[in-house]
């Protein structure tokens, strides 16, 4: 009974239930930290792609020209404010993607260290079993020897008893008991052996499971702290980026504060309010005494004719041309609609040839081109050269 105790001991020992429950435990730690790594490798990719998508959007947009003042410089802010804001997510990104990188690393190294232990338990539980596997050998060898010993004392005692034994049986009887004396010793010598070895591997198993113990705590201690310091620091990225998006939106709400609505409505209409077309109006120009024959029928009433009569006239040696009457300055930018019309830039010089009526001014450019433009669009008094 004590002896089936022992082998039964030695097998639990052996096999070290605390073994696989504690490499069970650091598989499952692995693959928790593992998928935290998947989580964060996601969130530094979906961060990335929008951060990305929000400064290709800021620097890729057009702002348009009508707009202006206030206004055009809140429209500016805001696309300032979404390029800072998609560079802040991508900057986020990459800090997130440091502690992916510091994490792999980690779990990298975890994972070679668990294999290898594995392996050297496997190797050294191996080694356990065989020792006892040897002892459990040596002790059936024991037992056998043992019981021929008994067999030839046994034989040797009725032999001793035998009145008509002769000298030669009793002589072969004696050394029979002899050798397996000797024999018997043997085998508890290799049974002592046995032992002796299994008890020394046992020790040595005993030696690393317990180093591996303290290398596994030691790891799951390490790989619970990096975790923790690990979600502290997103947890700091996150909130800086949410203060950083505040800031954003504050100095887009304080640019539209600034904007003035019916200043800019009213600058609006004034500036595009000649988008209705009115008549053309005529202008009238002299005819020369020399030309007092010339059929009425070459003279056009439209303006268009009479703008290319005015540029004839003035291109003609003989005929006498417009005279200017002041010069002046435009005060915003006008488009040409049309053949009779000129364009003007903001702050351009110009000379009034003829004033038509309260709405259109007939100009010379300093370039020489002739036409029409809005009389609200040029200054409306003689400017002093």
């Amino acid at each position: 009974m004590e002896q089936k105790e022992y082998q039964e001991e030695n097998v639990e020992v052996g096999n070290f239930g605390g073994w696989e429950i504690i490499s069970q435990r650091m598989k499952e730690a692995n693959k928790i930290t593992a998928n935290y790594i998947d989580l964060l490798k996601q969130v530094a990719s979906a961060m990335d792609t929008f951060g990305r998508a929000l400064i290709k959007t800021a620097r890729d947009s057009r702002l348009p020209d009508m707009e202006h003042g206030e206004l055009k410089a809140s429209l500016l802010a805001a696309r300032t404010s979404v390029e800072y804001w998609g560079q802040d997510s991508v900057d986020a990104a990459d800090a997130i993607t440091t502690e992916v990188t510091q994490l792999s690393q980690y779990l990298t190294q975890a994972k070679l260290i668990c294999k290898h232990a594995k392996e050297q338990a496997k190797q050294r539980q191996q080694q356990v079993r065989e020792g006892m596997r040897r002892v459990q050998q040596a002790q059936r060898e024991s037992q056998k020897k043992l019981q021929e010993l008994m067999d030839k004392e046994t034989n040797k005692l009725r032999v001793d008893s035998k009145p008509d034994a002769k000298p030669k049986e009793l002589e072969k009887a004696l050394q029979a008991g002899v050798r397996s004396v000797e024999a018997a010793k043997e085998a508890e010598l290799q049974h002592k052996d046995a032992v002796n070895f299994h008890n020394a591997v046992l020790n040595e198993w005993c030696s690393y499971a317990h180093s591996g113990f303290n290398t596994f705590q030691n790891k799951e201690e390490h790989r619970v702290r990096l975790v923790r310091d690990s979600l502290w620091r997103i947890a700091n990225i996150c909130s800086l980026f949410a203060v950083q998006l505040d800031q954003h939106q504050e100095s887009i709400r304080t640019a539209l504060i600034h904007v003035d609505v019916a200043k800019e409505l009213s600058t609006w209409v004034a500036i595009h309010k000649t988008l209705q077309t009115p008549p053309i109006p005529l202008v009238y120009t002299p005819i020369a005494r020399s030309s007092l024959n010339t059929p009425s029928a070459s003279f056009s009433t439209s303006a268009r004719s009479t703008l290319t009569e005015v540029s004839e006239d003035s291109d003609s040696s003989g005929r006498s041309s417009p005279i200017p009457l002041y010069k002046a300055r435009a005060l915003y930018q006008f488009s040409a609609r049309s053949e009779s019309e000129v364009s003007l830039t903001e702050g351009q010089s110009l000379v009034v040839m003829d004033v038509c009526n309260a709405e259109w001014s007939l100009v010379r450019t300093n370039t020489g081109v002739l036409g029409f433009v809005p009389s609200k669009f040029i200054t409306a008094a003689p400017v002093s050269t």
